[in-house]
């Protein structure tokens, strides 16, 4: 597998400028599924599993686990600025320092997929809440220095977790 194909096995993301209903109610369902699909991939992995990377140089699966909760957690409460004030500037993490802290190193992977589980039931119920005009609010995404809306921060979430679920695989199969 090429370097590329290792590093986004799903492709790069690349916002559109709006999204259906019915593309909407996919990501929304992709976020609901995927804790489950984390927490069947990770149950019975041992620490040398856990230690595996998909590339040279690239976070281990404990770390991915630990991230994609992290993150989602951002993720959510992102939506709720942008729901509770015109066009906030979106929460940031220094992604890679946040990985690299010592609690990261020996994190329970059980507890980290507990926590998406949560973060993606509130999720979901929020989402399943808003209106058409309420996917439309943005936020300025400081990392990406764009504003975003709702449906397209929503899509970026479902490549995420599909994203580095994939890594995950990549790094449990070599």
């Amino acid at each position: 597998m090429e370097l590329e194909q290792r590093q986004y096995p799903i492709g790069k993301w690349t916002p559109k400028k709006k999204y259906t209903s019915k593309e909407i109610a996919r990501n929304i369902a992709i976020l609901e599924k995927y804790p489950t699909k984390y927490r069947r991939l990770v149950k019975k992995l041992s620490d040398e599993e856990l230690a595996k990377s998909y590339r040279e140089g690239a976070w281990n699966v404990r770390q991915l686990v630990v991230h994609i909760s992290d993150m989602h957690i951002l993720h959510y409460a992102r939506f709720k600025q942008a729901l509770c004030e015109p066009n906030p500037v979106g929460f940031l993490a220094k992604i890679n320092d946040w990985n690299s802290m010592n609690e990261v190193a020996t994190a329970n992977v059980t507890d980290a997929v507990m926590l998406l589980e949560a973060t993606h039931k509130r999720w979901v119920h929020l989402m399943e809440s808003m209106s058409d005009e309420d996917f439309k609010r943005t936020f300025f995404h400081p990392l990406r220095q764009v504003n975003l809306t709702l449906e397209q921060a929503l899509a970026m979430a479902a490549w995420h977790v599909r994203h580095h679920f994939e890594h995950i695989r990549i790094a449990l199969a070599s």
